[in-house]
């Protein structure tokens, strides 16, 4: 298969100073309940727009960004944005989760976060059931909307907000890195 390249952009603390965000960065995110996609590298894809809103919000404006190449084989990427065969195979792995979610708890509730922690964890026994190095996902919170007619109710979002998250299994696939907010440290990684 043929390679893809993603760019994307890992909004951090400024913890540290320049020089540990320009060697350590991206962060590994923890591994709890809330970390939607499980852990792993998490970036905002194609644009910085929603890495400034994280950092603007998760920390108060006291945040970094690092621009980043991952280049990997399309195969690894699960594209669950831009490929309809990809959603469809999240289907089949979400059907297969609900049924064995109903017999160990029926009363819980089915996740995206459960539905991945789940597949990544057979497929230590079966990489083929859950081969990828990446997860690509958008959500809809807060998008602005734009009818396609006005006699239909479908709607287009705007200004779509994406992520992806690199699993430590990909880190490899990492090309390039830079620091490109705030501006004193994207200064100093020209000098």
């Amino acid at each position: 298969m043929a390679d893809i390249q993603i760019i994307g952009y890992h909004t951090c603390k400024t913890d540290g100073g320049w020089s540990y965000i320009e060697s350590e960065a991206p962060f590994l995110s923890g591994a709890g309940q809330n970390q939607w996609l499980t852990q792993g590298y998490y970036f905002w894809t194609d644009s910085d727009h929603f890495a400034h809103k994280w950092g603007e919000d998760s920390y108060k404006n006291d945040y970094a960004i690092i621009e980043c190449t991952i280049v990997m084989d399309e195969d690894l990427l699960f594209d669950l944005v831009g490929s309809t065969k990809a959603q469809i195979y999240f289907e089949r792995l979400l059907t297969k989760f609900k049924t064995k979610l109903k017999k160990i708890n029926p009363a819980k509730e089915a996740t995206v976060h459960g539905v991945i922690k789940y597949w990544r964890k057979q497929a230590e026994k079966n990489k083929d059931v859950f081969p990828f190095a990446a997860i690509k996902v958008q959500d809809v919170f807060g998008h602005p909307t734009l009818t396609f007619t006005g006699a239909r109710e479908k709607m287009h979002i705007t200004i779509q907000r994406q992520q992806l998250c690199l699993f430590e299994s990909g880190l490899h696939l990492l090309q390039e890195k830079k620091i490109i907010f705030p501006e004193e440290f994207k200064a100093r990684g020209r000098q």
